[in-house]
């Protein structure tokens, strides 16, 4: 039996998944089986994962159920004493299971540990100063057992970074496939009320900003599920079933209608979408190929705005000087004449 099961959930994969297994198989723990579970692919992805010839890999091909049910099944199948999470289009540096394999060995008490991540442009650039959580959140520490109100608003615990003891996924039976999205923070949720979880203050993940990803596909429904997740701990910490235990499904609200956007003023259209978090990563990362597309369009929309000028340069600028101009219009609200 391998000491570890990787779990790998992979739909459409077929761009990154060959990057993903070779940080896999390149990893300094050797003692381990990798599922790869093609959640009903359409392109090569299940090609690609049979071009390797490895024992340790295992292509289960089903259906397309969705990312709880796939890991579901991904638990199932499992035969190792730990179950180490790992996303088909993101990267692990070659220490990463090694680490993470003593750390759980050297603390019997913890349930699950996670690492810290940085992220990467879809073409491999990484963003060596957009951490996940920040190094504030650790206080200096080598670890840090994660509390409920950790979780506000986001989970510490990226769901792709976890070690997790097979048996505790076992017994909390898996994901509740009813959260079409955090799916992640109701396990985690479960799992603090029986023990420790905790993540390291190791960078040794890189996560791969897609348009795919579950923000950018459920939109609202994340915050809704994620807050229902809350909800649901909440009720549970008062001694009494949650709403999902007592009625075995969950009811959506309705979607938030969208306000019919007036007539675009040529020149006058911010795009949120694309000066957003993506922009700042892209510049730390020196992606300069994906920084100009991204200044070009948002020109394009929004060149009659101070504000597009202002949310393009000030990004570009060296964080110190950016700090040193936000002091001087603090000081000087406070006090005009000290300038």
């Amino acid at each position: 039996m391998p000491k570890v099961s990787v779990i790998m959930p992979a739909y459409n994969a077929e761009t990154f998944i060959r990057e993903a297994i070779d940080s896999i198989l390149a990893q300094s723990h050797r003692d381990f089986e990798l599922v790869i579970l093609d959640d009903g692919s359409m392109d090569a992805t299940a090609s690609i994962v049979q071009s390797y010839d490895d024992p340790r890999i295992r292509l289960i091909q089903k259906d397309n159920e969705g990312v709880a049910a796939t890991l579901n099944r991904g638990i199932g199948l499992a035969q190792g004493e730990f179950i180490w999470r790992h996303d088909a289009d993101d990267i692990s540096t070659p220490e990463r299971l090694e680490k993470q394999i003593r750390f759980l060995n050297e603390h019997p008490d913890v349930l699950l540990c996670s690492t810290q991540i940085a992220f990467m442009t879809e073409r491999g650039r990484i963003a060596k100063n957009k951490k996940q959580p920040k190094d504030q959140w650790f206080e200096g520490l080598p670890w840090k057992r994660v509390g409920f109100k950790d979780f506000n608003p986001f989970s510490p615990i990226t769901h792709a970074t976890i070690l997790a003891r097979a048996s505790i996924l076992r017994e909390l039976n898996g994901y509740r496939t009813q959260f079409k999205t955090a799916e992640d923070i109701d396990l985690w949720l479960r799992m603090m009320e029986l023990g420790k979880m905790v993540v390291l203050n190791e960078c040794t993940y890189q996560v791969r900003l897609s348009r795919t990803s579950a923000t950018a596909v459920h939109g609202w429904k994340n915050e809704f599920y994620r807050e229902l997740a809350k909800t649901y701990w909440k009720q549970r910490r008062e001694g009494k079933p949650d709403d999902l235990e007592v009625h075995g499904s969950i009811v959506e609200p309705e979607a938030p209608i969208p306000t019919k956007p007036a007539r675009p003023v040529p020149g006058k259209t911010f795009r949120a979408d694309l000066l957003n978090f993506h922009y700042a990563v892209h510049i730390d990362a020196g992606d300069w190929r994906e920084v100009a597309r991204i200044i070009r369009h948002a020109l394009a929309d929004g060149w009659r705005l101070k504000r597009v000028f202002k949310a393009i340069l000030i990004p570009l600028l060296p964080s110190t000087f950016v700090k040193a101009i936000v002091s001087m219009k603090s000081r000087f609200r406070q006090n005009p004449a000290s300038l």
